[in-house]
């Protein structure tokens, strides 16, 4: 098979971005729809603790991402970047049917927020090993313009999302029936079972084919012993990734509809053009990786966070259409520097015979730790002190922490780069 060809690379390419953007739609319908599920599987009167447990359900997808990054970075580690991508689409469609036909609390009482909660862990454990892992798949295979190409598969997961949010916008209008969110979770079953299609007629990686041979019974272990400081900056990265990633596509969407007044409708409309702008923005700060390396984009962007939320939230408080929309674009466009450049940075720190287990590990930890948590914080912190400038001080202090581990880490893993000159490190010691 001639990987060079144009054909095959368009192929791999389009592949992932398709399948990529259909996983991220089921995984963000539960946040789109938040405030509907709290409200249909909880038995709770006052609408904070009703949100706050919603939070509770999505965030329960975040428990289990980093063992589904265990499970299939072993997967992709040991048998394939293919298998393991393959397999995390085709099982992230059977929770996501289930949510479609799940009683309300008022039918089977208990039972129904325990099946959510349950589906969603199933939803976190997939997406654990898609998240990285289809970059990872097609930065093996597509060599020229990797932070270019990292941005274009960050942006598709943005593709996913904009349709979730597409389908919560027309689902939520007054002219709907109340189930009608239910539409939106079978659209995503079935379109799981697509992706499981175009993932099967891919081809598996070079990289992959060259080390299996090499994969060990324990990847994370080598991954703690031979790439400790990459896989703490991993962690870091993911962490700093959470807060921005997931106080754009849930609590803004909070924000707005509790704390300035409008519908959710309204909400999740003006919350499309954020995540427009990140989804074209990401390639933008790719390429930007490119051009200057994956190092300094990523610094840019911690520079960025310490003072543009205080503009973001300052717009979005005029509560005008025109103000909410410049307010979404500019945090569109903090996230979008984070995340353009950082599958290119990933695949930088990890030797091929364990990139799948330390990347997929070490970003989905610190992803959930602060995807599940920054929008229940932020939601309690404005309840208690009805400070509405609460979210960029937090956003400006996670930008300030990721410069600080970044500036410690960096010399410690490009020094122990410059000691294991071997071919497996060569390209990280050059992008690095």
């Amino acid at each position: 098979m001639n990987i060079s060809s144009q054909a095959l690379k368009r192929k791999i390419l389009s592949s992932s971005i398709i399948g990529n953007a259909l996983e991220y739609y089921d995984f963000t319908l539960c946040g789109i729809f938040i405030s509907i599920l709290a409200r249909e599987f909880f038995y709770v009167t006052d609408t904070t603790t009703s949100i706050l447990w919603g939070f509770f359900a999505f965030s329960a997808a975040f428990w289990t991402r980093p063992l589904g990054a265990f499970v299939f970075g072993y997967v992709g580690d040991k048998f394939g970047r293919k298998v393991a991508l393959t397999w995390s689409i085709v099982l992230m469609g059977i929770p996501t049917f289930i949510i479609s036909i799940l009683p309300s609390y008022e039918s089977i009482g208990i039972l129904a927020p325990v099946i959510l909660i349950l589906c969603r862990m199933s939803q976190g454990l997939c997406t654990g090993g898609e998240c990285n892992g289809v970059a990872i798949f097609t930065l093996e295979h597509l060599k020229t313009k990797p932070g270019f190409i990292g941005g274009i598969i960050a942006g598709s997961s943005g593709v996913g999302a904009l349709l979730a949010m597409f389908m919560g916008f027309i689902m939520t209008q007054d002219f709907m029936p109340s189930w009608a969110w239910r539409i939106s979770f079978s659209f995503g079953a079935v379109a799981s079972i697509v992706g499981y299609i175009i993932r099967k007629n891919t081809a598996e990686t070079l990289d992959f084919v060259k080390v299996q041979s090499k994969a060990t019974s324990a990847p994370l272990v080598t991954v703690w012993r031979h790439n400790k400081q990459s896989f703490l900056l991993s962690i870091a990265l993911g962490l700093y990734m959470g807060v921005l990633a997931y106080t754009l596509v849930v609590f803004l969407n909070i924000y707005l509809s509790q704390y300035i007044g409008l519908t959710l409708s309204k909400s999740i409309f003006y919350n499309i053009f954020g995540y427009s702008a990140y989804m074209l923005f990401c390639p933008i700060f790719g390429a930007f990786s490119d051009k200057i390396s994956p190092l300094q984009a990523l610094k840019f962007s911690g520079r960025l966070s310490l003072f543009a939320p205080f503009l973001v939230f300052a717009l979005l408080q005029v509560n005008s259409g025109f103000s909410i929309i410049m307010g979404q674009i500019l945090f569109g466009v903090i996230a979008a520097s984070s995340y353009g450049p950082t599958h290119y940075f990933l695949q930088t720190l990890f030797p091929a015979t364990n990139r799948y287990t330390g990347i997929s590990i070490g970003f989905t930890v610190g992803l959930s730790l602060t995807a599940a948590t920054t929008p229940p914080l932020l939601t309690y912190l404005l309840s208690t002190f009805s400070n509405l400038y609460i979210p960029a001080m937090y956003l400006s202090a996670c930008g300030a922490l990721w410069l600080m581990v970044l500036g410690y880490l960096y010399p410690k893993i490009k020094l122990h780069y410059q000691t294991q000159k071997t071919d497996d490190t060569t390209d990280a010691i050059t992008a690095i």
